[in-house]
This record gives structure tokens, sequence and C-alpha cells, in this order.
């Protein structure tokens, strides 16, 4: 269990910095889609991030009755919600978005370090 575990942690940090990577490179005016790595990499970490979390869920037995599992619950929507809004595709990048992203992403991460 200890390997997911770490894999879960290592998978999240790898998911920021594709999220970071995309965001710096649409501000440059990168047409980051044109990067196999980069249009992929990110369906498939964050899968693997959620599948993951929800055996580490499952495997510690938590309840849903800890409001964090929640907390933690809505800022990945969010996440997801920001993440989509700013890289839509044939629209201009919205930067308000991708720091929304950025800071929803940050808050599950402050979350899961605190429990």
């Amino acid at each position: 269990m200890q390997q997911v575990f770490l894999a879960h942690i290592g998978l999240a940090y790898i998911s920021l910095i594709l999220l970071l990577t995309r965001g710096v490179l649409s501000a440059k005016m990168v047409d980051w889609r044109q990067y196999k790595l980069l249009k992929i990499a990110p369906h498939l970490v964050d899968t693997l991030l959620l599948i993951s979390g929800i055996t580490i869920f499952f495997a510690f037995g938590f309840s849903w009755a800890e409001t964090w599992i929640w907390s933690k619950l809505l800022f990945l929507v969010l996440y997801v919600i920001f993440a989509a809004k700013a890289f839509k595709k044939n629209q201009r990048f919205s930067l308000k978005h991708f720091l929304l992203a950025v800071v929803s992403f940050m808050l599950v991460l402050l979350i899961a370090v605190m429990h």
C-alpha cells in the first residue's frame, strides 16, 4: 500500500508540473497541443491520480463523514472545471481560469498534506 501512496504523491506533482507547463506555454502563445506528450499525459496522469486516490481512500478505511474528504473533492472538481476553461480549444487562453485552477490544485495538495 505504501507504493500506491508514494505513486499518488508523485502523480500529484507530475500533474502540477504538466498544468504549469501548459499554462506557461499558453501564456507565451505557444500551441502546446502540437506536442503529443502534453496532449495525452495530463489525462493519463490525472486518471491514475484519481484511481490511486480512490484506492487509498478505501484501503485506509476513510469515512465519507470526514469533512476534509468533501473539501478535497470540491477543490478537485473546481480544478477540473477551471483547467478546462483555461485551456479550451479554439479559444483564447484564460489566465484567470488558469490561476484559479492552480489555486484549486494547491488547496487539494494542502488538504492532503494536513491529513
